[in-house]
C-alpha cells in the first residue's frame, strides 16, 4: 500500500488507556484487513477531531466522554464502545454507539458495522475517482468516457444481483468478484477490500460473514453508483442509481 492509497482508505481510531491491550491486537488487524488505516490511541484525541474518521473504537475502560462519541457520530463515523466479556451496557448509554463484547471478533464488527449501514468509501475515495478513472486510461478521454459507462452499467447490474442474491453463495461470490475490480478501476481501495473479503467469504460458504460484508458492500456500492453516473460522461440508464 503505498501513502496516497493509505491517506485515502477510511481511517479507524482504536482508543483504550494503557494497560489495556488486549482487544487491540485483536481488532487492528481485522480492520487492516477490511480496508481500514488503523490508528491506536491511549486518550481522545480531542486535537485531532478535524481530521477524517470512519469508526470509532473505544474500550469502556477509556471513559471518552458521550459528548465526544457524539461528535464523532455528527460527523459520519460509526462509533462503538469494546465491554469486557459478560459485561452489559450501562443505564443511559447513547444508543447511537454500539456495544462490542471482548474478545471482539471478525463477525462482531461485521455484524456492528452492517447494522450501522457503514458505507467503506472514504470522502478522498470519493473525491478521487475520476482522477482515478484518468489514470486508468492514461489520459485518453475516449477511453475514460467508455470505462466510466462501463463501471456505471456494470455496478448497476452487480448491485441489482447482489441485492437479489440472497443465500445463494455462488452468485455472491462471481458480484463480489467484479465488484472487486471495478473499485480498483474507480480508485476505491476499501470497497476492493470488502468485496475480496466477500468472495472469500463467499467461497468458503461462511453464509454468516458473508452476509454482513454483502450489507456493507451492497450499501457501498450503491453510494459508489450515483457518484459514478454523477460524472461527466456517464450515460444515464432507464433506472435510477441505487435502485
Amino acid at each position: 500500500m503505498d501513502a496516497a492509497e493509505a491517506q485515502s482508505r477510511p481511517r479507524a481510531l482504536l482508543l483504550a488507556p494503557a494497560g489495556d491491550p488486549d482487544w487491540l491486537g485483536e481488532v487492528a488487524p481485522i480492520l487492516r484487513n477490511l480496508g481500514f488505516v488503523a490508528q491506536i490511541e491511549v486518550s481522545a484525541p480531542v486535537a485531532d477531531m478535524a481530521a477524517e474518521v470512519a469508526l470509532v473504537v473505544a474500550s469502556a475502560a477509556a471513559g471518552v466522554p458521550c459528548a465526544l462519541m457524539q461528535a464523532w457520530r455528527a460527523r459520519g463515523a460509526v462509533c462503538a464502545v469494546v465491554l469486557p466479556a459478560g459485561a452489559a451496557p450501562a443505564a443511559g448509554a447513547d444508543a447511537a454507539v454500539s456495544t462490542l463484547p471482548a474478545p471482539v471478533t471478525e463477525a462482531a464488527l461485521l455484524a456492528m458495522l452492517a447494522g450501522q449501514h457503514y458505507v467503506a468509501l472514504s470522502a478522498r475515495e470519493a473525491a478521487g475517482i475520476a482522477g482515478a478513472i484518468a489514470r486508468q486510461t492514461f489520459g485518453n478521454p475516449a477511453f475514460a468516457r467508455e470505462l466510466l459507462q462501463a463501471l456505471v452499467s456494470s455496478t448497476r447490474a452487480d448491485l441489482a444481483q447482489l441485492r437479489q442474491a440472497g443465500a445463494n453463495l455462488e452468485v455472491v461470490r462471481g458480484v463480489a468478484h467484479r465488484l472487486k475490480a471495478s473499485a480498483h478501476y474507480a480508485g476505491c481501495h476499501a470497497l476492493r477490500l470488502m468485496a475480496q473479503r466477500l468472495e472469500h467469504a463467499a467461497r468458503d460458504g461462511d453464509a454468516t460473514t458473508a452476509a454482513a460484508l454483502a450489507a456493507i458492500v451492497a450499501t457501498t456500492a450503491a453510494r459508489l453508483l450515483v457518484l459514478l453516473a454523477s460524472l461527466p460522461s456517464a450515460t444515464h440508464a432507464d433506472s435510477a442509481p441505487g435502485k
